[in-house]
C-alpha cells in the first residue's frame, strides 16, 4: 500500500512545507487497522510540532467525512503526554486514499 498511499504522501509533504521532520508521523498497519503515531518529545506540557500534525491529519480528513479515533497515551507516573494516535479502519483508510486520488469529493 506505500506506493498508492496518498494520505501518507500529502501528510509528510504537508509536514516538510510546516518545516516538521516527514518521519514524525509514524504509520503502521495493524490486522484491519491502519495507525498513524504522533510522539511528543517534551518533558512539560505538549510537543507543538505534535498538534500542528493533528491538524494536518483533521483538515485534511474531516471534510472528507472519513471517520477515524484518536487515543491520547500519557505516562502513567503524571500528566505528561507521550503520543497520539489516530486510528483508521483499514476500509475508511483505502477510502480516503481513493477520494484523494480521484478528487472527488462527497
Amino acid at each position: 500500500m506505500k506506493e498508492n498511499d496518498y494520505f501518507q504522501n500529502l501528510l509528510k509533504r504537508l509536514c516538510k512545507a510546516e518545516s516538521i521532520s516527514p518521519r514524525k508521523p509514524r504509520f503502521e498497519e495493524i490486522e484491519d487497522l491502519v495507525l498513524i503515531h504522533v510522539k511528543s518529545h517534551l518533558k512539560e506540557g505538549v510537543d507543538l510540532e505534535c498538534l500542528k500534525i493533528l491538524n494536518l491529519i483533521y483538515q485534511t480528513v474531516v471534510p472528507l467525512s472519513v471517520k477515524f479515533t484518536q487515543q491520547l497515551c500519557l505516562y502513567p507516573s503524571g500528566d505528561r503526554l507521550d503520543r497520539v494516535t489516530v486510528s483508521f479502519k483499514k476500509s475508511d483508510y483505502m477510502d480516503l486514499n481513493e477520494k484523494l486520488k480521484t478528487g472527488q469529493w462527497d
